[in-house]
């Protein structure tokens, strides 16, 4: 009798282990689908921008000269992902001569209702004052102007309410060092339409060792390339090839950004090699102030005098970082 019961109650263990195993499986295969379906948290290995409609930018190559930082090479990878996912509204961050301007006008010329929206803390060229910011897209390419709209002279919290919401895609270009990229995600996300496309260039800095003309590299564009949630697309990232560090990279956000701001805010408490004037840090303060919850105003704050109190003891306060950086830059005045 006792036999009997033990045998029936291990029966009854086994198919309860069983059904919970099925349920499992069912709610990892709901969930793969929901992935799927929603191309969440999916490295992106099948889509390489950089050979996708290379004929559009081929077109203007010759065109595209001047002090250009980004090699024709890899403003493919630019021109791939606007000409695949078609977006209506873009925004640019960081112009310099206005060679990544150009091609994104170039790739939404046929593309109806799109426009690009490029914001630039600088009125000249950082690196050649005796330029205008964006001069190569003005002076080579004044029949793609009509798309365009170039805000300078401010940080893009100034002057992303005027540009305002449905962003679908942006391409980021700043500083590289902390604070720069975080600032800028912080700046543009409550703007950001659903599944946003984000791409940035050098995210691949942490990787590489100073050389004579840069005298020291950072992970800021490593880092906000990693902390943004959604799927994620690498410049030259072959399938079925070894992962390597690649300089370009974009990331089809997933829903409900919202869910994830802790983390990008919380980027802010590493150390930052810059402190922005008082007027940029206002500006964008009292944008967080509008669109996020106190909680990460009050992360905000934190950061900016943690960070304040730590380069004012190692006197790097008002360290013009852009002539720190670029021993070669023809730079003549500070931020």
């Amino acid at each position: 009798m006792k036999s009997t019961f033990l045998n029936n109650y291990n029966i009854h263990i086994k198919y309860f282990i069983l059904i919970i195993n099925v349920i499992m499986n069912l709610i990892n295969f709901k969930k793969y689908i929901y992935l799927k379906k929603n191309k969440i948290g999916i490295f992106e290995i099948d889509f390489q921008p950089e050979n996708y409609e290379r004929n559009i930018l081929d077109k203007i190559a010759h065109r595209l000269k001047g002090h250009i930082l980004i090699p024709i090479n890899q403003l493919y990878f630019i021109n791939g992902l606007i000409r695949k996912y078609k977006p209506k509204k873009l925004l640019e961050i960081g112009v310099c001569s206005g060679g990544v301007s150009a091609t994104i006008l170039n790739a939404i010329k046929d593309i109806k209702g799109a426009k690009l929206y490029s914001c630039d803390l600088e009125k000249k060229h950082y690196r050649q004052n005796l330029f205008e910011v964006g001069y190569v897209a003005k002076n080579n390419f004044p029949e793609l102007l009509n798309k365009w709209k170039l805000f300078t002279g401010n940080t893009t919290a100034a002057f992303i309410e005027e540009i305002g919401n449905n962003i679908d895609f942006v391409f980021i270009d700043t500083a590289h060092v902390m604070p720069g990229e975080v600032l800028n995600i912080i700046e543009i996300l409550p703007f950001l339409k659903d599944n946003a496309i984000i791409a940035f260039d050098d995210i691949n800095h942490q990787t590489k060792k100073p050389t004579i003309k840069i005298k020291y590299f950072h992970s800021c564009n490593n880092l906000i390339m990693s902390v943004l949630r959604g799927k994620k697309i690498l410049f030259q990232q072959k399938k079925n090839e070894k992962f390597k560090f690649t300089k370009l990279g974009a990331v089809i956000l997933d829903h409900k950004q919202e869910n994830y701001f802790f983390e990008y805010f919380y980027l802010l408490s590493n150390n930052w090699s810059y402190m922005p004037n008082k007027f940029e840090i206002d500006t964008i303060r009292k944008l967080v102030k509008k669109y996020y919850k106190p909680f990460f105003l009050s992360m905000f704050d934190k950061a900016i005098k943690m960070n304040y109190k730590r380069l004012k003891i190692e006197g790097l306060l008002k360290k013009d970082y852009i002539l720190y950086t670029f021993v070669h830059s023809k730079r003549k005045k500070p931020f």
